[in-house]
């Protein structure tokens, strides 16, 4: 089962991977929403751990720190070439 939590206007979820050796390579895929819209993705590599329980703890830290500290900084605005009003 995936792990998804939505968090401020945001989404992550768990997108970890089982090791050759049984440990789990922690990432996370961040979806900051615009109503019904994607409004930007990140993805996130982190540490490798034991157990599934430590990299979703690991990864609920992550995502909620990014959220709280970059969610809605992007500056990002399509050129156009309508003047303003």
């Amino acid at each position: 089962m995936t792990f998804r939590q939505f968090y401020r206007g945001s989404v992550y979820i768990d997108v970890s991977t089982r090791t050759d050796s049984g440990n789990y390579r922690a990432r996370v895929a961040i979806v900051s929403l615009d109503g019904t819209r994607t409004r930007s993705q990140r993805f996130i590599d982190l540490e490798v751990f034991a157990t599934k329980a430590a990299a979703i703890e690991r990864i609920t830290a992550v995502a909620q720190a990014w959220i709280d500290n970059e969610a809605g900084k992007d500056t990002l605005a399509l050129p156009t070439s309508f003047s303003e009003l």
